[in-house]
């Protein structure tokens, strides 16, 4: 599924993560059991994952998608 500039992908999809990714937990995912993704970047796209849940489908956004996201949740 693909919309504007926003991929998400199952486990082993056609759009496969690089290997050797370095997968970060995000500061707002805090230290309480439950919401909590992490993140891991290349010079074209962001991943997003459930840290709970590596194995699971993934969200990758193209660096233009990932700022738009983040300005629009900062202004919420």
């Amino acid at each position: 599924m693909r919309q504007r500039g926003v991929h998400v992908a199952q486990r082993n999809s056609a759009q496969e993560e690089p290997a050797g990714l370095r997968w970060v937990k995000s500061s707002a995912s805090g230290n309480e059991q439950g919401a909590c993704v992490e993140l891991a970047t290349t010079g074209e796209v962001v991943f997003v994952r459930d840290s709970k849940v590596r194995d699971g489908g993934r969200l990758t956004f193209e660096w233009s998608a990932w700022a738009s996201f983040i300005a629009s949740s900062k202004a919420r």
